[in-house]
């Protein structure tokens, strides 16, 4: 089974979440914050080659040099934890694939950036978090609702809810 960035980000922010999302029960996805998401994604950085594969990844964009330094670009800083831990799995699966790599999370919005370096305690979380995503999303059901801070602006909201 092959785990994405956002299945990983799912985990952190909700395994229900990554559950419906995993077994393709998809939602509103036409939502404002989805659109506005994808609008400062199309027009950040709008010199820069977006949607880069390395292997089995795919990440906004990458800068070259002396070390290479992965960029994702975000709508807000709210889900700040989820989305470090999916830049920490790209740099996880670009070093498994040879090539080490810092990571810089960016909100344009908020003109906000946050350099992240995986350490050795984040390859041994993330090498984790991958096995623990398979069981979850090879369960018949969704695990239980724990309801956050986040949940109204969910897309899943009125299924979880329900």
């Amino acid at each position: 089974m092959r785990v994405t960035g956002v299945m990983v980000q799912y985990y952190i922010a909700c395994k229900r979440e990554l559950w419906f999302f995993s077994n393709q029960i998809n939602m509103n996805y036409d939502n404002d914050d989805i659109s506005i998401g994808r609008h400062i994604h199309e027009k950040s950085f709008s010199r820069e080659k977006k949607n880069v594969n390395l292997g089995d990844i795919s990440f906004d964009f990458i800068k070259t040099g002396e070390k290479n330094t992965i960029f994702e670009i975000k709508k807000s800083s709210k889900l700040e934890e989820p989305v470090r831990y999916q830049l920490y799995y790209y740099l996880w699966n670009a070093k498994k694939l040879g090539k080490e790599t810092d990571g810089v999370l960016v909100y344009p919005k908020e003109k906000k950036r946050e350099k992240l370096t995986l350490t050795p305690e984040k390859e041994r979380e993330m090498e984790k978090i991958v096995e623990d995503i398979k069981k979850i999303v090879s369960q018949p059901l969704p695990p239980p609702v724990v309801i956050k801070p986040y949940c109204k602006r969910c897309t899943y909201y009125e299924l979880c809810m329900v």
